[in-house]
């Protein structure tokens, strides 16, 4: 089902001329991009290319040393709820106790302000994101007793429980074995068929033609963007895992 509250020709992300410095390092250097909802796009380079880190400055984790991020056609917000990152998982404390439920509740109350309790609407967008991650089993389990799979499928629910149609995802198909890799592509893929923009950092050169419908090829700077079979060439990929530009 397409997202309503999806109109393509305005729900785009794009941004300009994006610098990142840790220090003297430029981390990421005069990125300028422009992703539509609608799509998975895989974000592919070597171990420091600045995937991460970009997706980091997108939502204000990290500050730009110069550059800018519009949504919708203007500036983004720093907390704005419509975009989302999502870490890796290996970041996530699992040993603190909450439920997959309560979890992915949280994704509501950045929504409910100082003065408005959660309510029937909340539980709504909960149980619709749930049922969308195929996670309504695991409602009363412990997220720390979950497998890998399950973990990131609760993660990307909470995102979806707080009404974000672009989600940054940060490895998220690291350390899953082949039949939950499987499930979240399918699941990844949906979501993007159903109008929302899935931006996901991919190390598996073999499955990024399979899973996403275009790649963006770091390098530090930008080395090419576009379908996977047109962006995938030897020559890119040799620029992209080669020395930095």
């Amino acid at each position: 089902m397409i997202d309503p509250a999806c109109d393509h020709k305005t729900h785009r992300l794009r941004l300009e001329g994006i610098h990142v410095h840790y220090g003297p390092i430029c981390a990421v250097h005069d990125v300028s991009l422009e992703l539509s909802c609608g799509a998975a796009v895989a974000l592919v380079g070597g171990n420091g290319a600045g995937k991460s880190t970009l997706m980091k400055s997108i939502v204000g984790l990290v500050p730009m040393s110069r550059g800018s991020v519009r949504w919708q056609g203007r500036p983004m917000m720093k907390n704005t709820h419509e975009v989302a990152y999502l870490s890796q998982r290996a970041d996530v404390n699992w040993e603190f106790p909450i439920t997959a439920r309560g979890l992915v509740e949280l994704g509501r109350y950045p929504l409910l302000g100082p003065w408005r309790r959660f309510g029937g609407v909340d539980r709504q967008a909960v149980d619709r994101a749930m049922a969308t991650m195929r996670i309504d089993s695991l409602a009363r389990r412990q997220v720390g007793a979950l497998s890998g799979g399950q973990q990131q499928r609760v993660l990307i629910a909470r995102a979806l429980a707080q009404e974000a149609h672009v989600l940054l995802l940060d490895e998220p198909f690291a350390g899953l074995d082949q039949p939950a890799q499987e499930l979240l592509a399918r699941l990844l893929r949906d979501l993007a068929s159903s109008g929302r923009l899935i931006v996901a950092s991919h190390h598996d050169l073999k499955t990024v033609g399979d899973i996403f419908d275009e790649v963006v090829l770091l390098n530090g700077a930008l080395i090419a963007q576009g379908a996977s079979a047109e962006t995938m060439t030897q020559e890119n990929l040799k620029r992209a895992f080669g020395e930095r530009e």
